[in-house]
């Protein structure tokens, strides 16, 4: 039984490793399985936030190739991905928001520029109007 978890650990380090669709933002399964005490508190804080309970020494365990059940590799390939799916969230959000800036930025320097345009138009109305009239 641990040569098949092992087998499945290996399985999920590659494929978290050749994923092309996005960069993993967590170090555990890494190529050299190092991850440091600050890591393994915040990816367990993570865990924790989507429902998945696993102490940051475990954490580190796994990462060092400790053997690992079914059901323990099901939760942390389970949290890995909710993580990463809420970590594409949060940067598609963080891109409309930036896009709507943007776009608000130049409405505000278009209505700039008409609101000059419309002024400089009144200027030179006036001008003319002055030269013109009889004094």
């Amino acid at each position: 039984m641990g040569g098949m978890a092992q087998d499945a650990v290996a399985a999920v380090r590659v494929e978290l490793k050749l994923s092309p669709v996005t960069s993993p933002s967590h170090h555990i399964l890494m190529r050299d399985g190092a991850l440091t005490r600050r890591q393994a508190r915040r990816l367990s804080r993570r865990f924790d936030g989507v429902g998945v309970t696993i102490p940051a020494t475990r954490l580190r365990q796994l990462a060092a190739g400790a053997n690992a059940g079914d059901d323990e590799l099901t939760d942390v390939g389970f949290a890995l991905a909710v993580t990463e799916i809420q970590r594409e969230q949060r940067r598609a959000k963080l891109k409309r928001g930036r896009r709507r800036v943007v776009h608000w930025l130049i409405v505000a320097g278009l209505v700039l520029l008409i609101l000059n345009s419309l002024l400089c138009v009144a200027y030179l109305f006036f001008s003319v109007a002055l030269h013109a009239s009889p004094v």
